[in-house]
């Protein structure tokens, strides 16, 4: 594992550190699940491939950069939706 691998693990694992210092354990299963799933398919993806989704992701962005850089904005999207979502505060009723 290269040590820009492993700065990218720490940098994904970070945030539900204080999600359980803080009490948060819905949110903190929300990214557990997550973590969980994603690195069940990343070892479906190493076995059956021999190329981790990255690496997939990678060759497919070589190929159709344009079509690369939608999916990465609709994720942008995504993840920002969420933060904002927490963000906000609910109108009650």
């Amino acid at each position: 594992m290269s040590k820009g691998e492993l700065i990218f693990i720490i940098c994904i694992i970070l945030p539900v550190i204080p999600m359980a210092l803080f009490g948060q354990w819905r949110l903190f299963w929300v990214f557990m699940s997550f973590y969980i799933c994603f690195g069940l398919q990343e070892w479906l993806s190493v076995v059956q491939t021999g190329k981790t989704i990255s690496q997939h992701f990678w060759d497919f962005q070589a190929l159709s950069p344009v079509k690369a850089n939608i999916i990465i904005g609709f994720m942008i999207t995504m993840w920002t939706s969420l933060i904002m979502h927490f963000k906000s505060k609910k109108k009650e009723g």
